[in-house]
């Protein structure tokens, strides 16, 4: 009796611990910057974006303010085009990078603050992709 209570213990545990070594077979959500296209016409300033917000987290503040201003800049100059078919979406656009720069650019910027606006930029981008 004792040994099948053994073996009984032995296979329950080992099932349970199996299954907890299993991976999740749901997909895990991705970021809206990896969930974009390889290569469309707003992968420059995401990009850009994405330096200034890595260089933010590794507290690299001179490089993040210099790829901030790279995106500004960038964006100024390079996308007339979009500014003349969707004046409205380029200034959504313009105002969610605005939003995203400043705080970079603080003395003291709060992550929570520059996280949501990189957010919120990216998320901005995407509809100029769909346009």
């Amino acid at each position: 009796m004792k040994r099948i209570a053994r073996w009984v213990t032995f296979a329950v545990c080992g099932t349970i611990a199996s299954s907890a070594q299993e991976p999740n077979p749901m997909p895990q959500a991705r970021p809206a910057a990896a969930a974009q296209a390889a290569d469309d016409a707003m992968t420059p300033y995401r990009k850009l974006a994405t330096d200034a917000l890595q260089a933010f987290k590794a507290h690299d503040m001179p490089t993040a303010k210099k790829k901030a201003r790279e995106l500004e800049v960038a964006w100024d100059t390079q996308e007339q085009a979009l500014r003349n078919k969707s004046p409205d979406l380029w200034g959504q656009i313009d105002k969610a990078m605005d939003a995203f720069i400043k705080p970079v650019q603080d003395k003291s910027p709060d992550p929570v603050k520059v996280q949501t606006a990189y957010d919120a930029f990216i998320a901005k981008l995407q509809l100029a992709v769909k346009e």
